[in-house]
């Protein structure tokens, strides 16, 4: 329809194009950048303040009110910056947007009043162009929220695009485990940097109770991941059987597999829910058969509402040492043919300990046994004790054997023994 009005004005029409283009790419570049500090300063306002809620109590300890409020201000003076930022340079692309529309107008009119054609042309004319600058002024009025939109994506389709931590394609499913594991010339590294575990290699055969010990940083805990393929190896070979990690399906694999972390998470739910973890199959009497037998049942009914007692987040209406109980219980209710103990005695009361160690004799009769040790004098009857020391397995043996060494192992245990009995 432009063209059959005036074919040189509808090129000249045209030009507003490209122009709205520019200035939207423009803007779009310095949106786009604004968006995103506004969203990296949002994410560490909200972390700042979840930590903050769930430490409050070492906040207070040691008298950080004050400068964790500064902090806390210092973060939203930021983010306050970020958020005008992001209000001004949209508060500059509307006007801008419309300020070309009406210059282009007013140049119709006076272009149209030099080669003097009818006002009717003219007119008509006018509302073409504002028939074709509408979309451009309607993507402008929404322009904030899609900027905003596009840097959310970006997170979204980001983390969608990771690849997952290992594949699930084996298919081997078992129903019965021997419990031999093997690590044969096993490298692993979180990242390119560092490299964790360098070349390590072992067996534990079934039913045997091996004791991995070393400084922090040695790479103790990096074993237990792998054996439960939370990460895969870089090189190397792991078995279980004969059989490597990644031809077991993971669900298979991992139900014959129970750990008891040093970090023990619990959920807000009551303990019979944490012990089950949603398992419909355990009931209530085989969990009460289960605690008696190693000793837990008596503290667990000593709480309000026994088994129905409710645990806050994270367990923190309880202390850490019945909190190493119940992940005790909990991966001794699966009946696992291979269990993982992970420091599980590390911090923990006296009393606890006791109960815990009179358990782990019980539990770890009949099944393949791995346990980090922090306190050295808990793993002396070990079938096995591997030393490891910068990712490398430095001493293996039985702990008499390791002592007449000499080597890292005695120096650790002597160590040990000496502050424990400076502390007593």
């Amino acid at each position: 329809m432009m063209f059959q009005v005036d074919v040189h004005l509808s090129y000249i029409s045209l030009v507003i194009l490209p122009l709205m283009v520019v200035i939207t790419r423009f803007f779009q570049k310095r949106l786009k950048k604004a968006f995103g500090d506004e969203r990296t300063w949002t994410a560490n306002q909200n972390s700042f303040v979840q930590e903050r809620l769930s430490g409050m109590s070492i906040v207070q300890v040691f008298n950080r009110q004050e400068a964790e409020f500064k902090k806390f201000d210092d973060i939203n003076v930021t983010l306050k910056a970020a958020l005008l930022r992001t209000v001004f340079i949209f508060s500059l692309f509307f006007p801008v947007v419309e300020l070309i529309s009406s210059l282009f107008i007013g140049f119709i009119l006076l272009y149209g009043g030099f080669i003097s054609i009818k006002a009717g042309a003219v007119i008509a004319f006018i509302q073409y162009i504002s028939m074709l600058i509408r979309p451009l002024r309607q993507i402008a009025d929404r322009f904030n929220n899609i900027q905003r939109g596009i840097v959310g994506a970006e997170r979204v389709l980001g983390v969608m695009d990771e690849d997952f931590a290992m594949s699930n394609t084996g298919t081997v499913s078992k129903e019965h485990f021997d419990g031999k594991i093997e690590f044969k010339n096993v490298h692993f590294a979180y990242d390119e940097k560092q490299e964790v575990l360098k070349g390590i290699s072992f067996e534990v055969e079934p039913g045997e109770t091996v004791a991995i010990v070393g400084a922090t940083g040695a790479g103790k805990s990096t074993i237990i991941s792998l054996i439960t393929r939370l990460y895969d190896i870089n090189s190397g070979e792991i078995c279980l059987d004969g059989i490597n990690l990644k031809e077991y399906e993971l669900y298979s694999l991992r139900s014959h597999i129970g750990v008891v972390l040093q970090d023990v998470f619990l959920f807000h739910g009551s303990i019979y829910e944490n012990l089950t973890f949603g398992d419909e199959q355990i009931t209530l009497e085989q969990i009460r058969s289960v605690a008696k037998d190693i000793e837990v049942d008596d503290f667990i009914e000593s709480l309000p509402g026994g088994y129905e007692y409710v645990v806050r987040e994270r367990g923190s209406s309880i202390s850490l040492g019945q909190r190493q109980l119940l992940s005790f219980l909990r991966a001794y209710l699966s009946d696992p043919k291979i269990l993982i103990l992970d420091e599980a005695t590390s911090s923990i009361d006296p009393e606890s300990e006791k109960l815990i160690q009179r358990a782990t004799e019980k539990i770890t009769k009949n099944r393949t046994s791995i346990i980090i040790a922090h306190r050295l004098s808990t793993i002396e009857n070990a079938d096995k004790i591997i030393v490891m020391d910068q990712g490398r397995i430095v001493e293996q043996g039985k702990h008499e054997e390791l002592l007449n060494q000499n080597g890292y192992y005695a120096t650790l245990y002597r160590a040990q023994l000496k502050t424990e009995v400076s502390a007593g």
